[in-house]
């Protein structure tokens, strides 16, 4: 559920106002008493108005109790595999779960969650060992079955009885050494068959037919049990780039050459195969989609009809939208512009035959274009949806670029930070360490920067409208192959989104971390990195995911708690 939160003033007072989604008045608070007073009470008001979201309000019993909290059956899962789906010859089928604990031979093994056992068998799978099932009643209703296989008992450790309640936690057995392979745990989650512990394999993916993926089922889990949460889908392949969302509550995604255009519960809609991979696609009304492959072929579907098709050939990159002009990368730096239906509008030339774009993306008023000259400096360029050069520079360095609410673009060249504003170059500020390759960079509603310097030390920082330092800091992960998507929302908080499905919220005050979401991001063979997304809408809904199967919508206030808050009342 969101809540809208309207805050005004007149000559004699002010108010806070709480609307739920209906438009009905939730609350009214005047702000005349005291901020003190005004911050702590809002912060109850708030929370006890998203404490009221859906997963709250359906099931509240169960024979075992309803689940609140979820996690893996073992610690220490090694971090990149992922055997899901996987298909293996030898058991003529693809995986419905995932196998973990390699070698960990009599190592417990705990309750994912809260439920009922329904089956337990210390020789369910005969010399493949025993298998041990739990019912797990959700908050929205759903039921889903945990099935813990290959396990063994030990001295200290029993099988439960069926019937038996179980918290999450609790043993169910221990890894155990089937006779087909290493100690190891086979673990599944799955919305039917309470009483069999098979079949371990199927012909066709396993999501299709009943199964869930154990770790995106874990970690989506997690997320619809935290404060914030307001709804989520899961689809059943991995997009290969970042999920549109369409008019109706559908979803197109494209993964690796098909076109999927899914409803909210993640069920396939329509489906279209292309003559290759998808490098580009974009969302037009109506619910048309377009798709650019890497043979060059552009399709405009709509429901699942072809409405035009046609070839440009060109780099491997996504192209634009500029309201419903199609905006593609031509060879050399140039650019062409088309509409839906395929009718060429406008070309730029290419700057040489062998120059080639670093840089292109839109602030849907003008594309920036950045190009490697054959000298190796960069030319840069704004241009508008009529395909006019508005305003071009040089630079040294790849720029690290980002675009205000205002129009405004800055762009980090090397350790100089400068702002361009209706055709003019500003100096802003001069920082004291060069970025690194994965550099970014956001801008908030009030002219703040925020960059992810990718540098030695890892830093991010912030600077003010005038270019001033408001804080800098390490950033608190690892640096990765890519850098974190970025966003800000309402200026309040701050969004960042790792290679690894972790969300972190920050102060834009001070930089303090105040809360982490996190996503399963996929295996080392599976998981899509560049298939993130972040956006963060005008009420701070907060829309992601982490390159793999599930996207959340969270509450960026809830998230934000205090800090956030005292950011909307001060």
């Amino acid at each position: 559920m969101v809540a809208t939160i309207v805050r005004f003033s007149n000559k004699t007072n002010s108010k806070v106002l709480i609307f739920l989604p209906s438009g009905k008045l939730e609350t009214e608070v005047d702000y005349c008493f005291g901020l003190r007073f005004m911050r702590l009470g809002f912060i109850f008001l708030l929370l006890a108005v998203l404490s009221s979201s859906p997963l709250n309000a359906q099931v509240t019993t169960a024979p075992c109790g309803v689940v609140d909290s979820i996690d893996y059956p073992i610690d220490r899962l090694v971090q990149g595999y992922d055997d899901f789906a996987l298909f293996r010859a030898r058991f003529g089928g693809n995986h419905t779960g995932i196998d973990i604990g390699f070698d960990r031979w009599g190592d417990p093994v705990r309750a994912a969650a809260r439920g009922r056992v329904t089956y337990a068998d210390p020789a369910g799978w005969d010399t493949e060992k025993g298998v041990v099932i739990v019912e797990h009643t959700f908050p929205d209703g759903s039921i889903a079955y945990s099935v813990y296989g290959h396990m063994e008992q030990t001295d200290t450790i029993f099988f439960p009885r069926v019937g038996d309640c179980v918290e999450k936690g609790d043993l169910v057995g221990g890894i155990g050494w089937p006779s087909r392979g290493r100690p190891h745990l086979h673990y599944e989650l799955r919305r039917f068959l309470p009483n069999d512990g098979g079949p371990g394999y199927v012909t066709d993916n396993p999501m299709t037919d009943g199964w869930y993926h154990p770790l995106d089922f874990t970690e989506l889990w997690q997320a619809k049990l935290s404060p914030g949460y307001i709804s989520s889908m899961t689809f059943r392949s991995v997009p290969g780039l970042p999920p549109l969302t369409l008019s109706g509550g559908m979803y197109a995604i494209a993964s690796n050459n098909s076109i999927q255009v899914t409803d909210e519960l993640g069920n396939i809609l329509w489906r279209v195969e292309t003559d290759g991979v998808i490098t580009g696609l974009a969302a037009l009304p109506d619910g048309r989609v377009v798709a650019h492959t890497r043979n060059g072929q552009v399709i405009t579907l709509q429901n699942g009809r072809y409405m035009a098709l046609w070839t440009l050939q060109g780099p491997e990159e996504p192209f634009l939208l500029l309201g419903e002009r199609l905006i593609f990368l031509s060879d050399g730096g140039g650019l062409a512009a088309f509409d839906a239906a395929g009718t060429s509008l406008w070309t730029l030339p290419a700057l040489s035959s062998t120059a080639r774009a670093v840089e292109f993306e839109t602030n849907g008023q003008q594309i920036a274009l950045g190009v490697r000259a054959d000298d190796g400096h960069i030319l840069w360029r704004l241009i508008d949806a009529d395909g006019q050069i508005q305003f071009e520079t040089d630079f040294d360095n790849l720029p690290v670029i980002a675009s205000d609410r205002n129009g405004s673009w800055i762009a980090l060249d090397g350790s100089s930070v400068k702002r361009f504003t209706n055709g003019e170059n500003h100096d802003l500020a001069s920082l004291s360490t060069m970025p690194g390759r994965a550099a970014r960079a956001t801008v908030d509603l009030l002219g703040n920067s925020y960059i992810y310097m990718a540098d030695a030390d890892n830093m991010l920082v912030a600077l003010d409208s005038t270019g001033q330092v408001r804080w800098r800091m390490e950033y608190p992960f690892p640096p990765l192959s890519l850098p974190p998507l970025m966003q800000t929302g309402n200026g309040c908080l701050l969004y960042t989104l790792d290679m690894d499905g972790m969300l972190n919220v920050f102060d834009t005050a001070s930089g303090d971390m105040v809360n982490q979401i996190k996503l399963y991001a996929g295996g080392d063979q599976t998981g899509s990195p560049r298939a993130r997304l972040l956006q963060v809408d005008a009420n701070e809904r907060v829309h992601f995911g982490a390159g793999f199967l599930s996207l959340v919508t969270m509450d960026g206030w809830a998230l934000g708690g205090e800090r956030a808050a005292s950011c909307l009342l001060g």
